[in-house]
């Protein structure tokens, strides 16, 4: 036979599900494979693939033409089963048929597709249109794989291409028919990625506008102030100084730094009225993260697009309307205080990953009550009746609420309700569900640090298809249950979820099914990071298999009776932080204190301190920040012995350290 439909044989069972449902195409191949009904796929010498079939279905897919633009002779509107079976018995009665549920090529550049072939989809006057749009700015993350990806922050939207060099095939999550407008933006997006990079950020349009110098130099001089007067020592005036800088920012388009002044806020808003909530050790990060974007802001080197860095007005609070958002588990942020409870949904209609969170204190130490489990929190409610645990396992139907632009839900009082679901995740959209591992890895390359990317709660977050797991087991050194996850490609995610005495439960039933031979893990839901030793997956949810059931295992927050007993060396003393962890941790505690207590009140413990910062970090290579930290600590000591004594100079070089603090969480959480 004739190899003249490459299109069609380049389709695998997702690849159909994303142009039609998982539903349709499921019936399909049951229908071939119980011999439901009978029929044969021939493909005439012209490229024309037609097929009758038993049911009284006659199909046909011309040449040159996509798979949706086929005929059936059924009344069905759009694609049908029957021509998703005619694909499918294409496929098996091809000479060399692929297999289904692996993608049959390498990573390939839609770049490639000549502008000429572009133009044969639309027409001249739409053509230029969509040129233009291109000219006048896009912001676009792009990922050269099996399936290429071209996610848009402006016009938002995700457009993946099933089959190589084939535009018809661009599938984009946008409302018009295919090929829409925004495949053309995405060919011309790749080609602005160079050549021997897989994925990237990339922008048209030329430098961003720039920014009244006056509201950067409010940045500073707002935090400036801070550092000398910490919390302790500042007043209404200043966090209404700190109000006013917010709007002027969300007015100036600066909308990521105006979350940071926002969270600033908050924490202020915590420690003045004594709120349980306050977290000391958040405000170093919001610091220096505030400075981090204001130094990119002010010094465009390009590097970076500043719509990635500023924010888009697509970033902003909008309604939610009526919509189904499946749930992909719920996860816990443990902080000094207290623990934050997050339960991750995606919208099946746009595919957006949103939160839905809320905020726990612990008992204060010494008091009578001990801290609550995990598991018990997770039987908090979350929206109405219902439960963060329910809620990470099931969907969420709502017909109102707000979206933030960080992608966190405000539900209300509008109407909603949780039902179960069935966890066939293969339906799940991109780019939260991959193709496979690699895909995640090229992209997590390509984005800058984390203090300089879009703020949404949830934008490590993925979902990853497993084909294999091996080297289950029990780590003492760090207190974590690990495990290898291979793809069907064979790449290599180390899951890895931390032993807690409040997560006891869930750590236990995590150890079990890993290792039961009957539970197939299918899926896993968790934040990804890219580390020395390769990807690694936190859980907020596992999908496995038993017998043709799928069943959902929430680690965090799922209870369960102890299923097998975990090692001898659970709760152990861990190990001690690697030096670069330390040195870290002791700068975040100084900078802390300076945050609280401010430099003009500074006593001569807060000076050894920073001695101390200033011994381990030059210990350990550190020494342009251990000069800095001795450069605090001198000063601190002169304090005593200066009648005015100026803490401007000082307080330059605790923001420098600052922004040093947030950006050396990215380097250790990569070690």
């Amino acid at each position: 036979m004739r190899d003249m439909r490459s299109d069609l044989l380049a389709l695998t069972t997702d690849d159909l599900a994303a142009l039609t449902n998982r539903g349709t195409v499921k019936r399909a191949q049951r229908e071939l494979d119980e011999a439901e009904v009978t029929g044969t796929a021939t493909e005439a010498a012209s490229g024309d693939v037609t097929a009758t079939w038993s049911d009284g279905a006659a199909c046909t897919i011309p040449a040159g033409v996509a798979l949706a633009h086929g005929s059936c002779s059924c009344a069905a509107v759009g694609l049908c089963r029957h021509l998703i079976r005619t694909v499918l018995a294409y496929q098996r009665t091809h000479s060399t048929p692929l297999p289904a549920a692996l993608p049959p090529t390498a990573p390939w550049n839609p770049g490639d597709i000549p502008d000429d072939e572009l133009a044969k989809h639309y027409r001249p006057q739409a053509f230029a249109r969509v040129k233009g749009v291109f000219n006048q700015g896009i912001l676009a993350e792009v990922v050269r794989s099996t399936k290429p990806t071209a996610r848009f922050y402006q016009p938002a939207c995700v457009v993946r291409f099933l089959v190589p060099d084939d535009p018809r095939y661009a599938h984009c999550d946008c409302a018009d028919p295919a090929p829409c407008q925004h495949v053309p933006l995405a060919v011309w997006a790749f080609r602005q990625l160079a050549p021997d990079v897989p994925a990237g950020i990339v922008s048209t349009g030329g430098k961003a506008a720039p920014v009244a110098p006056a509201i950067l130099d409010e940045i500073e001089a707002v935090l400036s102030e801070f550092a000398e007067v910490g919390l302790s020592g500042a007043t209404k005036a200043w966090a209404d100084r700190l109000t006013r800088l917010e709007g002027r920012c969300r007015k100036a388009g600066l909308v990521w730094p105006a979350e940071v002044v926002a969270d600033l806020v908050e924490q202020y808003q915590r420690y003045s009225t004594h709120d349980s909530l306050f977290a000391p050790d958040r405000v170093p990060e919001l610091v220096g993260e505030l400075l981090a974007r204001r130094d990119a802001i002010t010094h465009d080197t390009g590097q970076f697009p500043q719509p990635l860095i500023r924010g888009t007005g697509n970033d902003s609070t909008g309604s939610l309307g009526k919509c189904r958002l499946i749930g992909l588990g719920c996860g816990v942020i443990v902080g000094r205080r207290g623990v934050e409870l997050v339960a991750y949904l995606q919208d099946a209609d746009t595919g957006a990953v949103a939160v839905l969170s809320k905020e726990y204190a612990d008992p204060v130490p010494g008091a009578a009550a001990e801290p609550r489990s995990f598991a018990a929190l997770g039987q908090n409610t979350a929206v109405k009746s219902m439960t963060f645990a329910d809620l990470g396992r099931g969907q969420l139907l709502t017909e109102g609420g707000r979206r933030t632009a960080g992608l966190r839900l405000q539900i209300g009082r509008s109407h909603a309700t949780v039902q179960p679901q069935s966890f066939v995740w293969e339906s799940l959209k991109a780019p939260t569900l991959v193709e496979d591992f690699a895909e995640v890895s090229a992209r997590l390359a390509g984005l800058p640090p984390s203090a300089l990317r879009p703020r949404r709660a949830a934008e490590d977050f993925y979902v990853l298809p497993v084909a294999k797991v091996d080297s289950v087991g029990f780590d003492v050194p760090s207190q974590t249950t690990v495990a290898t996850l291979h793809d069907a490609r064979g790449e290599a995610v180390l899951l890895s979820h931390p032993f807690t005495s409040r997560g006891q439960s869930g750590t236990e039933v995590l150890l079990a099914k890993l290792h039961d031979a009957e539970s197939v893990l299918k899926f896993v839901a968790g934040s990804v990071r890219q580390t020395a030793h390769g990807l690694s997956i936190h859980p907020t949810c596992c999908v496995f298999e038993t017998n043709g059931t799928r069943t959902a295992l929430q680690p965090w927050v799922d209870e369960f009776a102890a299923s097998i007993p975990l090692p001898n060396e659970v709760g152990a003393t861990p190990t001690a932080l690697p030096p670069l962890a330390d040195a870290a941790r002791l700068l975040h505690a100084a900078l802390e204190d300076v945050f609280a207590l401010g430099l003009r009140r500074a006593d001569p413990m807060t000076a050894k301190r920073w001695q101390e910062v200033q011994r381990v970090a030059e210990s350990v290579g550190l020494t342009r920040i251990g000069a800095k930290a001795a450069t605090v600590a001198v000063a601190l000591e002169q304090k005593a012995h200066v009648l005015r004594w100026d803490a401007k100079p000082t307080a330059a070089v605790v923001l420098e350290l600052a922004v040093l603090v947030r950006l050396a969480r990215d380097v250790i959480s990569a070690n």
